[in-house]
This record gives C-alpha cells, sequence and structure tokens, in this order.
C-alpha cells in the first residue's frame, strides 16, 4: 500500500509539472493579429423635395430628310459626305441619264410630228369651212374635218404632256437637298443600280436639336411637356444650353421600366450636330414622404428575411460595429433607392464590401466622429 500510495504522488506531480510546462508554452506564443477591415460609408439624410437627374443621349435632328431618287437607274456620282453641310438645293448624286434623254428627244420628235398632223388638219378644216359657206362643200365634209383637227389637237396635248412627264424623269436623275441641314446618312455607291424609293441620304436640319433620354418610372409623372430642363453635349463640357420637354412616353421601352422623355435645345449652336453624345439634367420636385430616404443601389441587400443594410455604431477612436438593420424599399432612380420604416437620420450606412461584412464585426470608419449610441444589439 505505502508503494502504491508514493507511486500516486509521483503521478500527480509529474501532472502538475506538465500542466506548467504548457501553460508557460501557451503564454510564450505570439497572440493572433485581429485585422480591422476600413469601410467606406455614408451618412444617410433624408430625401430631398426638389433634386435634380442627370441621363444620357444621343442629339437628333428635331426635322430630318430622308432622300430617295423618283426614277431607277445606276449611280453615275455620289456628290456629299456625311457630316457635310449643304444648302437646299445642292446637288447630292445623280443617276445615270443616258435613257431619260434619249427619251426626251424620242418625244421631241414625235411632238413635231404630231404638231405637223396638227397643222395639215388644222388647214384641212379652214378650207372646208370656206368650201362649206359657198356651198362647195357637204356638211358631212365639214364635220369629218373637224373631228380630224380635234383629234390632232388631242393628240398634240397629250405629247407635250409627255414631254414635259420625260423632262421630269430626266430632272429625277438629279437629287437635290430639300432642306438646309447637314448630310447625317449616305446610303449608296457609285456604280449601284437602284429603284424607286431605295433609301439615298439623310439630311437633317441642324436649326433643330432633339435628345431623347430614358427616365425611370419614378419620375415620369414629375415631368411634364413645356418644362425646362439643361443639356450639355460631351464635345464642348463648358457650354450649358437650355431645353425644352418636347415629348413624355406613357408607355415603357420593351421589357424595361424606363420610359422615352425628348427634350428641344432652344437655340443650339451650329457646332452642335446629331449623333453627338449629351446629358440632359432635370429639376424634378418630388412629393417626399417624412420619413423617406435615399441609399445607393448597392447598399441595399436581401435574403429570405427582406430588404436590410449594414450599418456602423458605437464608433471610438475611428472603430466601430457593424449592424444589421431590416428596411422597407420604394422606387429608384439615378440617385439611389428610396428607403423608409424604422430608419433614422444621420445612420452611417456601409456603401462597399457588403459581401464580407457581418453583424458585430469590428471595422474602421474613415474621418468618423465618435458615437455615444449603443444600439448593436436593438432589435432591427
Amino acid at each position: 500500500m505505502a508503494v502504491v500510495k508514493g507511486y500516486t504522488k509521483y503521478v500527480i506531480l509529474g501532472l502538475l509539472l506538465l500542466a506548467g510546462l504548457i501553460a508557460l508554452y501557451l503564454t510564450l506564443q505570439p497572440k493572433p493579429i485581429v485585422i480591422i477591415r476600413p469601410v467606406k460609408t455614408m451618412e444617410i439624410q433624408p430625401i430631398k423635395t426638389n433634386s435634380t437627374h442627370t441621363f444620357n443621349g444621343i442629339a437628333k435632328s428635331g426635322s430630318a430628310a430622308r432622300l430617295s431618287f423618283k426614277v431607277s437607274g445606276t449611280v453615275k456620282k455620289v456628290r456629299a459626305r456625311v457630316g457635310q453641310r449643304v444648302k437646299r438645293g445642292d446637288l447630292i448624286a445623280t443617276l445615270d441619264d443616258s435613257i431619260y434623254r434619249l427619251r426626251v428627244n424620242e418625244v421631241k420628235a414625235s411632238l413635231a410630228q404630231v404638231n405637223s398632223e396638227l397643222k395639215h388638219a388644222k388647214s384641212q378644216y379652214k378650207r372646208i369651212q370656206k368650201l362649206y359657206v359657198n356651198q362647195n362643200s357637204s356638211l358631212s365634209d365639214l364635220e369629218t374635218s373637224r373631228t380630224a383637227y380635234e383629234s390632232a389637237k388631242a393628240q398634240y396635248r397629250a405629247m407635250k404632256n409627255r414631254l414635259e412627264q420625260a423632262k421630269l424623269e430626266l430632272s429625277y436623275t438629279n437629287l437635290k437637298a430639300p432642306i438646309n441641314g447637314a448630310v447625317s446618312e449616305i446610303n449608296i455607291r457609285k456604280g449601284e443600280n437602284i429603284g424607286v424609293a431605295t433609301p439615298v441620304a439623310v439630311i437633317s436640319s441642324t436649326k433643330s436639336i432633339d435628345v431623347p433620354v430614358y427616365v425611370p418610372g419614378a419620375l415620369i409623372d414629375n415631368i411634364h411637356e413645356g418644362d425646362k430642363c439643361k443639356v450639355f453635349f460631351d464635345a464642348y463640357k463648358n457650354k450649358t444650353y437650355t431645353a425644352n420637354v418636347v415629348e413624355v412616353s406613357r408607355s415603357s421601352s420593351g421589357r424595361t421600366t424606363t420610359f422615352l422623355i425628348k427634350v428641344r435645345v432652344i437655340k443650339p449652336s451650329k457646332k452642335v450636330l446629331p449623333g453627338m453624345a449629351a446629358s440632359v439634367t432635370f429639376k424634378v420636385k418630388r412629393d417626399a414622404h417624412e420619413g423617406d430616404f435615399v441609399v445607393p443601389l448597392h447598399a441595399v441587400l436581401e435574403d429570405r428575411n427582406g430588404h436590410f443594410i449594414y450599418t456602423v455604431e458605437n464608433i471610438k477612436d475611428g472603430v466601430g460595429i457593424i449592424a444589421r438593420k431590416n428596411i422597407q424599399v420604394g422606387d429608384f432612380d439615378t440617385n439611389g433607392m428610396t428607403i423608409f420604416g424604422d430608419v433614422k437620420k444621420g445612420w452611417l450606412v456601409i456603401t462597399a464590401g457588403m459581401s464580407q461584412m457581418k453583424v458585430n464585426m469590428k471595422v474602421k470608419v474613415p474621418q468618423a466622429k465618435d458615437s455615444k449610441t449603443k444600439s448593436t444589439k436593438e432589435k432591427s
């Protein structure tokens, strides 16, 4: 028994010594470094009743002429190029007019022959008239000569009309600009055979410049025909143009929920041409409800419990704790998404890297003031 007790004593001492060594080893191990990530935040603010919204578009001519030949033929020459400014009456393109000139000459020859026949019929009619007056000709001869004369006059008029038509067709081989403007399209080349009404060119008036843009449905009821707006062209960023809203569509574009709005620039510069990239800025008066706020669209997340955002609270020395806030969402536009519910002014909403965030994580918030709130445990 004494041997057993002595053995037990040494076992206990050994275990105590081993525990001490393990504790010493753990004490000497370097402590893991906790990395506190910096986050990008924004302070949430109520929606302003008046807000500005900018949308991109491409300038188009308010009036454009789509040109085509009225006769068919082979393109002889294209005299205009895309971007060229033209005046009314300037030549755009010509067709080979050989056939049409021959037709004019043929009709002229036929007209000369018909004219000769008319003169002969007229002479015969006058001669028969005199004979009839002197009772040297019958009434039947008079009627026959008069009928021949009237027929010759009708043939002459018809041939004159054919000549006018032939000359007109000849003139149609020259395609001229119907308005002052700039050439925005040329759809033919020299040597092509084209038919009647084949699209040849588009002349866009530079006196009237429209910019169509597409806006979200949330704004469509706040923009009306006649409203003023500002237009900027990428080519002339230092110049601002005033425009009027001339068209507001009431049907969405395709599968999207955006609506077409067309604005017309007031007194556009001669430098502004159709096809230039433009930005249109609207000042919108909205009926904002108390308690509505706006945040960037990408800051709003969603899971099985609904929509939510991440905020930073309990900030001290630039370090805060992440909290989840359940929210309700409304409309969205270029400024962001409308949120409401139990939302408080001044919340610091995380706007980047939300996929790496989790509740109660410590994060760095650059230039943030210390917060006295302790709401990370409050019910969201």
